[in-house]
């Protein structure tokens, strides 16, 4: 039997960054002047709620309590903010005031921002709090009509509520029908065609097959060639050659850009994100606003794409900047002394010209910079920048015959290239899968991203290994270059469905990491 009580509880979540975390939020009454308090570390947009849910309050027909209400929102050692909080402290109130029945056997979560009209409102972080929420294992969970989307990424049990009366009308007398919104009802395309694709990229077979093999192992790249040759388009192509996102990364990419407003974007579309840096990014646009913890454009391309346009016109700090996410698949914040850890593992392809003319590849007649200058521009790009780089290839301008290919429109020779393209990537992540032991929800692991190079794992044997190792040697590779060429090797035999990579396997990814026309 529900009982009115002095002391409510319900539950709710915050986001602080990319980080979500349940709050309880505890509502006390007690005989006094009345007056409205809310502790617990919360800042201005919490205190300020006081009005707008007293407003809404009021739009329902219903009169505040009398007497001093105390709201506790916990753990109160963290510092709070966001309007979240409204809906939950709303429904508190209406159960101390006896306006709506409370048990302490029934477990409430909500969150949404409240208008002085009684209107229930969305918030930023939806999906990120609400996949916190499942683990809760609220009885009720009521949030903001605009949040249904979240709702069924997250595979929550929920009602959606437009308006704070209609909690009222449900909670009155408990007819709650909370229930999962599956994925299928959102309309969300997952077989789409791209408008450009592999067979566009024309006259670059080097540059096409090293990319291949890039979305294969998720390996970084770095094209330099002469200007106009394609090198900006790969970004086009790039996204088809990509596999979709399972169900938990595409949650995972939604939640990060709902954070930064460019969630309504990719609601309709599951593709991997593809994500610009150019010339002048700054480090808050790289790792996000520290403040805020809002992710930036390393967190932003985590399972997908960073194409950084004009590699070496960076400047030598920002490159520089990139070493660690690119070895360690991860961004570090510290915010309030406190250090986030931020997954950020993704392809990186760099392009970039190779000399300041871009005619390098062209012959002497063409090239108007001499070796020291050339030699200057390039120092941009430190050892240890290119040494974290898995594939080298260079782009030459196209002949005659391939430039009128351009205008004459797709083949069923380019329909080919495409699909075995696909078919090579599609068989490459397999063999992957299996190896690396794939679930959903778990961050995939690619060849490229491993940090254990073994025999073992990548199923080589000791004659393979010292081949690698004498070429590596002969090459002048280092420590961690003779594991990139291993690893590219590895890619290029999971290409070919290759239970074992072999000499020949080697051989091919040498071609892709020494070539010293290129660097």
């Amino acid at each position: 039997m529900a009982v009115r009580q002095k002391v409510v509880r319900l539950s709710s979540c915050f986001v602080d960054g990319i980080i979500a975390t349940m709050s309880e939020i505890e509502i006390s009454l007690t005989p006094g002047i009345p007056t409205f308090d809310i502790i617990g570390l919360c800042d201005s947009s919490i205190r300020e709620s006081r009005g707008r849910i007293s407003a809404a309050i009021r739009s329902c027909g219903i009169l505040m309590p009398k007497g001093h209400i105390t709201v506790n929102i916990t753990p109160a050692y963290m510092h709070k903010s966001g309007s979240g909080f409204d809906l939950p402290i709303a429904i508190g109130i209406l159960f101390i005031a006896g306006c709506i029945p409370y048990s302490e056997d029934i477990k409430v979560y909500a969150q949404g921002e409240l208008s002085l009209n009684g209107e229930i409102k969305g918030t930023p972080g939806a999906i990120l709090k609400l996949t916190e929420a499942v683990k809760d294992h609220a009885d009720v969970v009521f949030i903001p009509e605009q949040e249904t989307y979240a709702a069924a990424c997250t595979g929550i049990s929920c009602m959606p509520v437009k308006r704070l009366m209609d909690i009222i009308n449900i909670m009155g007398d408990y007819d709650y029908c909370g229930s999962v919104i599956p994925m299928d009802r959102m309309t969300v395309k997952t077989d789409f065609s791209f408008e450009h694709g592999l067979a566009d990229l024309k006259g670059q077979p080097k540059a096409s097959e090293a990319l291949v093999i890039a979305c294969s192992g998720m390996h970084s790249i770095l094209m330099l060639g002469s200007p106009g040759c394609g090198k900006s388009f790969v970004s086009d192509i790039i996204s088809s050659l990509l596999p979709p996102p399972d169900n938990a990364e595409y949650r995972h990419q939604l939640a990060l850009l709902e954070l930064t407003g460019g969630a309504e974007d990719k609601k309709a579309e599951a593709s991997r994100p593809l994500r610009h840096i150019y010339p002048g990014v700054t480090l808050s646009k790289l790792y996000g606003k520290k403040g805020s913890m809002i992710p930036g454009e390393l967190a932003l391309a985590d399972g997908g794409v960073l194409f950084a346009d004009e590699i070496c016109d960076f400047e030598p700090g920002m490159i520089d900047e990139l070493k660690v996410p690119l070895e360690q698949h991860v961004v570090r914040v510290v915010k309030d002394g406190k250090t986030v850890t931020v997954p950020a593992s993704f392809l990186f392809v760099a392009v970039g010209n190779p000399c300041r003319c871009g005619n390098f590849y062209e012959g002497f007649s063409k090239c108007r910079c001499t070796p020291a200058a050339r030699k200057k521009y390039l120092a941009r790009l430190s050892g240890g920048f290119l040494d974290r780089i898995d594939l080298f290839t260079e782009m030459r301008s196209i002949t005659d015959s391939d430039m009128k290919m351009i205008t004459s429109g797709r083949t069923e020779a380019d329909a080919a290239i495409e699909a075995d393209a696909k078919r090579r990537i599609g068989l490459a992540w397999n063999m992957q899968s299996a190896r690396f032991n794939w679930e959903e929800g778990i961050p995939k692991v690619f060849n490229g991203t491993c940090q254990t190079v073994n025999a073992d794992l990548f199923r080589f044997t000791d004659d393979t290994a010292q081949f690698a190792c004498e070429a590596a040697g002969r090459s002048g590779m280092s420590g961690r270059g003779y594991l990139k060429l291993i690893r590219v090797a590895r890619t290029i035999a999971d290409m070919e469905g290759s239970e074992v990579m072999t000499e020949t396997h080697v051989r091919k990814a040498l071609i892709y990491r020494v070539n010293e026309d290129v660097i």
